[in-house]
C-alpha cells in the first residue's frame, strides 16, 4: 500500500487520533480539512494542500494523520528539514504509525542520512513485521548501499511476504551473481523472467548465466528477448554479435555488431569484431575500414593493428605494410610469438 492510498484509510481513523476531548464541532471540521488536503494532494495541488493542513493541526496538534499528510507535501515541496519535522511529530502522536515512519525514511534517504534512514524502516517493520512497503523499503536502501548481506536479508523478506515481487527476485539473483553463486541465482532469474516475461533486466541476466556457464543457445535466446522488448541496449546487441561469432554465424554476427554502431558510433571494440566478422565473410575493404576506424578512435588498440597486420600479410598479399602494424602491434605489448619472429628475420 503506497501513502495515497494509506491516507485514505488513515481518514476513517483521524477522529480517533485527535488530542483531549474535542467538540463535536472542532472534531469535524479538522476532518473536513485533512479530506481537503487530500483531494489537493491527491490533483497534485501542494500548495493548496498545505493551508488547510497547517488549520487542522492548529486545532489540534496531535493530529497524527495530518502531520503525515503535511509531510508528504513538503516533501513534494523541496522543503525537505520542515518535511522531517512534520513526519516527526506524526510518530510522536501517533507511535504505532508504520507507513509515517517508512515516509520518514524516503526522506531521510534522499538526503543522504542513511543511518536515520534504516533506523526509521526498521522501526515500521518492528511495529508491524508484516509490513511489505518497511521491507522493500529497506532491501532498496541497502541495494543503493551495496551492503549485499543486509540487502539479501531484506530481499527474502520480501518474497516471504509477497513471493512474486520482481525486484526482489532480480535483487536476490543480483547480489548472488555479485558473489559468484550463479547457482543460487538461477532459480530466481527463471522465476523473474517467467512471472514477468517483459522484465528486460531478467532476461539480461538469463542471457549473461547462460553465457558464462556456455549455454550458447540459451544465451542468444534470451538477448533476442532483450533486443525485441528494448531497441536501445547496446550491450544485447554486442553480446549477440560475440556468440553468432563463436557460432560462425557470421551474417547474424554483422548485424549484431552494425547495430552496436548504430547506438555507440564511437565503440572501437565493436568496430574491431565487425573487422573480423567482414574478414570472415570475405568483405575485406569493409573489414579494413572499420579496424582503421577503431584506431581513429582508439590508437593503442593492440588487437585492431594485430588484425590489419594479418589482413595486409595474408589477404591483401602487402607485407611491408604489414609489418607495419605489427610493429605497432608489438610496441604496444602484443605478444604473439609469430609476429616477433617475423620481425626479428626481417631487422624490425
Amino acid at each position: 500500500m503506497n501513502s495515497i492510498q494509506q491516507i485514505g484509510v488513515f481518514l476513517l481513523l483521524a477522529i480517533g487520533s485527535l488530542m483531549g476531548p474535542p467538540s463535536l464541532s472542532h472534531a469535524g471540521e479538522a476532518q473536513d480539512l485533512l479530506t481537503q488536503a487530500y483531494t489537493a494532494y491527491q490533483q497534485k495541488q501542494w500548495t493548496s494542500a498545505k493551508a488547510p493542513l497547517e488549520r487542522a493541526i492548529h486545532l489540534y496538534p496531535n493530529y497524527a494523520e495530518a502531520h503525515h499528510l503535511l509531510g508528504l507535501v513538503l516533501t513534494q515541496l523541496d522543503q525537505p528539514e520542515q518535511a522531517i519535522a512534520a513526519l516527526q511529530q506524526s510518530v510522536k502522536a501517533y507511535p504505532s504509525f508504520a507507513q509515517a515512519y517508512v515516509d520518514l525514511g524516503f526522506v531521510f534517504q534522499d538526503q543522504e542520512n542513511f543511518e536515520q534512514a534504516e533506523q526509521a524502516f526498521r522501526q515500521a517493520s518492528t511495529i508491524y513485521p508484516d509490513y511489505l512497503e518497511s521491507w522493500t523499503a529497506l532491501a532498496v536502501l541497502f541495494d543503493q548501499r551495496q551492503q549485499a548481506a543486509k540487502a539479501i536479508d531484506a530481499h527474502r523478506r520480501v518474497l516471504e511476504l509477497d513471493s512474486h515481487q520482481p525486484d526482489s527476485l532480480y535483487g536476490l539473483a543480483f547480489w548472488f551473481v555479485q558473489q559468484g553463486n550463479l547457482e543460487k541465482a538461477q532459480p530466481y532469474v527463471e522465476q523473474l523472467t517467467t512471472q514477468n516475461p517483459k522484465h528486460v533486466n531478467g532476461w539480461l541476466m538469463t542471457g549473461s548465466l547462460a553465457q558464462h556457464t556456455h549455454q550458447t543457445e540459451k544465451a542468444i535466446a534470451a538477448y533476442q528477448r532483450v533486443v525485441a522488448l528494448q531497441q536501445q541496449l547496446v550491450d544485447p546487441y554486442f553480446n549477440l554479435g560475440i556468440l553468432y561469432q563463436q557460432q560462425k554465424q557470421y551474417t547474424e554476427a554483422a548485424e549484431a555488431f552494425k547495430n552496436v554502431l548504430r547506438l555507440d558510433s564511437n565503440n572501437p571494440e565493436a568496430h574491431i569484431n565487425l573487422g573480423v566478422v567482414y574478414t570472415a565473410l570475405a568483405k575485406l575493404k569493409q573489414a579494413e575500414e572499420q579496424y582503421q576506424a577503431a584506431i581513429a578512435l582508439n590508437p593503442r588498440l593492440s588487437e585492431a593493428h594485430y588484425n590489419l597486420g594479418l589482413l595486409y600479410e595474408f589477404h591483401h598479399n602487402v607485407p611491408n605494410k604489414a609489418l607495419e602494424y605489427y610493429k605497432e602491434y608489438v610496441k604496444l605489448g602484443g605478444k604473439d610469438e609469430r609476429i616477433a619472429q617475423l620481425l626479428k628475420r626481417v631487422g624490425s
